[in-house]
């Protein structure tokens, strides 16, 4: 009986620290208020209720980036007609 009772304890305090663990915390963010571009590697240049189209600064190359529920933060490389890494030719 007192094995149960550990191990419905132990199993408790698992699953509380687990959901204790996952928590949308703020992320604090520096901006070019004139451009709204993230100061990191990537642009943002697109944006929908499930995703984001940013750009690698020193490539250029597109990705799109999924901001859906079940699969949040995926990056998806986007490619052109011929199979080839799509780049952002705007300013």
């Amino acid at each position: 009986m007192k094995k149960k009772i550990l191990a419905l304890m132990l199993s408790a305090v698992v699953s509380s620290s687990a959901l204790v663990g996952c928590s949308n915390a703020e992320v604090e963010k520096t901006c070019d208020q004139e451009t709204e571009d993230l100061e990191s590697m990537f642009v943002e240049v697109g944006k929908s209720d499930i995703s984001r189209i940013v750009y690698d600064r020193e490539t250029k190359v597109m990705y799109a980036i999924s901001d859906s529920r079940y699969n949040r933060g995926s990056f998806t490389l986007l490619v052109d007609e011929n199979g080839n890494p799509k780049l952002w030719d705007g300013e």
